[in-house]
């Protein structure tokens, strides 16, 4: 049975996840998922724990209540250098590798390959979780900042803290592990390795069938990012399953352009998720919106159903 026959929808339908990546960024990020929820295209969301912001965040979703739809965005990276930074929740007494010279954590993701020490990795990953469920934030599902974690020695962490919780984790199959490797840049044996992880765990964490990632710093124009958005629903998206139109919506503030020099891509993302226009081509293309908490119930069913009959329960 498909992924979207087990969310209750017909084997030919196609099923849509609209997600905002980095709510707690910055408050533009929270301030802009304030004003989408509910009331836009928008269906699902994920915050980053580490993040000076992430605590609004956390506000924001507990007074939506039960519609919030927002995961763990596992955080292993600070891509800004310059004068905005963050760095690990575990601190910097530790050898977990994961900080520069300056305490915070490193700004890509190969730095963080290179510098890191996996297993202790855990310790951080686990400690976002610890800070979101102090918060009181009811988590959806998990998934990972710029990829990083998507490496099969910190993806082996993702999958616990899956199984921990019984949440799902927001990533495609990659059957074809060569597609991980063109959209990580991770060697493509990694790659193999965390596609068989993903694979093997499918039961457990319900991977979808594609995502796509909004462009940064180009069809920054309203018309040019539907059109770009109009064509990844319609040839790209193709076959019935699940998938996820991924952006980072963030309103226009003077914080948001002293931060980010990508904020016009953001600001862009806002608009598209809050448009009309777009919602209309979703319809049009006859998708089914879905948010996260679908797949998170689909876990909890097969968490249920795997104490009860342990022997009846293979990977999907």
């Amino acid at each position: 049975m498909t992924l979207q026959q087990r969310l209750g929808f017909a084997a030919s339908d196609r099923v849509l996840i609209v997600h905002a990546d980095d709510i707690g960024m910055c408050e533009a990020t929270v301030s802009a998922w304030r004003e989408l929820h509910g009331v836009s295209n928008m269906t699902s969301a994920s915050a980053m724990a580490p993040c000076p912001w992430f605590p609004a965040a956390v506000e924001a979703a507990r007074e939506a209540g039960e519609s919030a739809d927002m995961g763990l965005h596992l955080t292993l990276n600070c891509e800004w250098r310059d004068h905005y930074r963050w760095g690990p929740l575990t601190g910097t007494n530790t050898p977990s590798g994961l900080y520069d010279q300056s305490g915070y954590l490193h700004p890509l993701a190969s730095d963080t390959y290179q510098n890191a020490n996996f297993e202790l990795a855990y310790q951080e990953l686990a400690a976002q979780m610890q800070r979101a469920q102090s918060l009181g934030l009811a988590l959806s599902h998990l998934d990972t900042h710029m990829m990083t974690a998507l490496h099969p020695d910190l993806f082996q962490h993702v999958l616990t803290l899956s199984e921990q919780t019984q949440l799902p984790v927001l990533v495609p199959h990659y059957h074809d592990a060569q597609t991980l490797a063109n959209e990580s840049h991770m060697p493509l044996e990694l790659c193999q390795r965390t596609s068989a992880q993903i694979n093997t765990a499918a039961a457990q964490i319900q991977p979808i069938d594609a995502w796509a990632c909004l462009p940064f710093g180009q069809y920054l124009s309203d018309e040019e990012r539907l059109g770009w958005a109009s064509h990844v629903l319609k040839y790209y998206f193709t076959a019935p399953g699940v998938y996820c139109l991924i952006g980072h919506p963030a309103n226009d503030t003077p914080e948001l352009r002293a931060i980010a020099a990508d904020w016009p891509t953001r600001v862009a993302d806002r608009r598209l998720f809050g448009s009309a226009a777009f919602g209309a081509v979703i319809q049009q293309e006859g998708f089914k919106l879905i948010g996260m908490k679908a797949l998170a119930a689909l876990c909890s069913s097969h968490q249920a159903s795997t104490q009860a009959k342990p022997q009846d329960c293979m990977p999907a």
